[in-house]
């Protein structure tokens, strides 16, 4: 009898990865987790830069992402060296296995794996003579405990490298191809992955390690998580879901948070996942303000009036947008209820409350500590209710301090705050740069400078696609809402960018609205405050300097003006 090929090609990866994986080897997900977790400790991450003058030091930036198992997948943060060059870098959990992704300026680039402790030697007359350094190589030293797993991970990034990123690229291709949505691409992805495989194998025969297990371990999160986007709204071959759902990682990863992220967004789109809201489930909340009430007795009074003027389909569309801040905010905890429903019947509790973790999606903070709020009454599992709380008590101490910035900053002189821009350009742009300014000065400066006016944040950076892709429709609600009192400022990161670039960018799309140039520590404290995971990132503070959900969520004039009149 033949055994289908997927079935196959499963079953051999599985075999290799279970004969390796350390029998004393517990995943997050793992009940057994759930014991250990109170006795693990933060893994200790520390180093040194030799060879530079205090005064580079301090123009330095350390820059670090650390990947953790929330829907937030990665924290950013920013440290400087001491004046003898010793850093630390600052983990919130005792995770094993946690990725960190390390950058010092423009020089060096890195990803590092802390486990218990780690310490990083870095030369950098060797790596400035090397114009560019990344993962390893002269003037690198991986020590501590995690120094030789630390050597390997980062050598076989390094390993046949043009071939992995060719296959990477082809990877990407095929699952952004039209093929993907048309039909099963199974059979060329498994043909692309068995190559990844052949190169992983080639370098573990070549430096047999007790840590190759991870190479695979990793592998295979990368296998599910990227075919798992290709199902998303659509039901999956039973074999892959089942292989899939058997599947750990047991590293707090890039390729892990893809896996469980990807599954967990697979649940949510299972058939009969959607939820459907409208203006009539506003209608029953019990603190409706008035403007509010008037709307709905507006929609109210047009079932029976419609056509008669007002109630026109364009007046009934226009109140019915005013009110889409609260559908939308029905339709997120609506939504996140069955998601979290489905999870609970289809896996363990340990592994159910392991992927609620990623279930609070909302890139608003306001809107956060509600998800998890909701997320916190379904779990069961003690470390995973530790952490969600300490996440929830951090949401809550991040609105409390961004308004408490707000409130300080009350009163000041319009467009002074900030100096004279660098250029204003005839398309309506002021451009400005900022440099080793802390965020809560930053905020309270740029609220000082718009008094009465409400503000509209977007994180941005030259290179990322998303931001350029948004910057037609910010452009337009700009145009539509000039008669509002709103301002929209755009700051852009200096990271992997150039004064240069940045005004090139802005003036190719003429953009307008107030820019700055930020530097990467202010790009790191900005995203902690408003939890930017990534770019593009919003956040909108009100004419009164609070800053309120829905940023993100703003389609047109009258949504805006909802906005800014609540």
């Amino acid at each position: 009898m033949r055994i289908p090929c997927l079935l196959f090609f499963l079953l051999c990866f599985s075999a290799t990865i279970k004969s390796q994986v350390p029998a004393n080897a517990v995943a997050l997900e793992d009940t057994a987790f759930n014991a250990m977790y109170a006795g693990l400790s933060i893994p200790r991450v520390t180093g040194k830069l030799l060879h530079l003058s205090a005064e580079e030091l301090k123009k330095l930036p350390i820059t670090y992402s650390v990947v953790t198992p929330f829907s937030e997948s990665q924290i950013r943060k920013t440290v400087f060296a001491q004046t003898d060059g010793s850093f630390r870098l600052e983990l919130d959990y005792a995770f094993p296995y946690q990725q960190i992704w390390f950058g010092v300026g423009e020089l060096f680039y890195t990803g590092l794996y802390a486990n218990k402790d780690l310490y990083l030697e870095l030369d950098m007359k060797k790596i400035k003579a090397a114009k560019e350094v990344s993962f390893n190589g002269d003037g690198v030293r991986y020590l501590g405990s995690d120094g030789p797993l630390n050597v390997y991970l980062n050598n076989y990034v390094l390993y046949k490298r043009p071939q992995q990123l060719e296959l990477s690229g082809s990877i990407y291709g095929l699952l952004h191809s039209s093929r993907a949505v048309a039909g099963n691409i199974l059979p060329d992805y498994n043909k692309l992955f068995d190559s990844v495989k052949i190169i992983e194998d080639s370098y573990i025969a070549a430096n047999p390690s007790p840590y190759s297990w991870i190479l695979e371990n990793e592998r295979m999160s990368d296998y599910y998580a990227q075919i798992c986007t290709n199902y998303w709204w659509k039901t999956m071959d039973d074999t892959l879901w089942q292989k899939m759902k058997q599947h750990k990682s047991y590293l707090v990863s890039n390729n892990s948070a893809g896996f469980y992220s990807y599954m967990a967004i697979y649940i949510s789109t299972l058939p009969g996942g959607r939820v459907s809201t409208n203006w009539k489930d506003v209608a029953v909340l019990p603190d409706l303000d008035v403007a509010e009430k008037a709307l709905i007795d507006s929609l109210r009074d047009s079932e029976k009036m419609q056509p008669v003027y007002p109630y026109t389909l364009e007046n009934i569309k226009k109140w019915s947008e005013q009110l889409q801040p609260r559908i939308q905010k029905i339709a997120l905890m609506r939504s996140l209820d069955k998601s979290i429903q489905r999870t609970d019947s289809i896996f363990s509790s340990a592994k159910a409350d392991f992927l609620k973790l990623r279930l609070n999606t909302s890139k608003d903070v306001n809107e956060q500590k509600v998800a998890l709020d909701h997320i916190l009454r379904s779990m069961h599992t003690a470390w995973c209710i530790a952490v969600v709380k300490k996440e929830y008590k951090r949401t809550a101490d991040k609105i409390d301090e961004i308004n408490k910035i707000l409130a300080r900053s009350a009163g000041g002189t319009q467009h002074t705050s900030f100096g004279k821009p660098l250029m204003e350009t005839s398309f309506g742009a002021s451009m400005y740069k900022v440099s080793g300014i802390k965020a809560v000065d930053f905020l309270a400066k740029l609220k000082q400078s718009f008094p009465g006016k409400a503000i509209i944040i977007d994180l941005w950076a030259t290179w990322c696609s998303p931001c350029l892709g948004e910057m037609p429709h910010g452009k337009k609600l700009q145009e539509a809402s000039k008669d509002l009192p709103v301002i929209f400022v755009y700051l852009c990161t200096i990271h992997n960018s150039t004064e240069s670039k940045w005004k090139s960018k802005v003036m190719e799309l003429k953009q307008p609205g107030i820019h700055f140039l930020i530097d990467e520590t202010l790009d790191a404290e900005l995203a902690h405050y408003f939890s930017f995971s990534g770019y593009p990132g919003h956040a909108f503070i009100d004419k009164t300097g609070i800053y309120r959900p829905g940023a993100s969520d703003i389609e047109n004039r009258e949504a805006l003006v909802t906005l800014i009149n609540k």
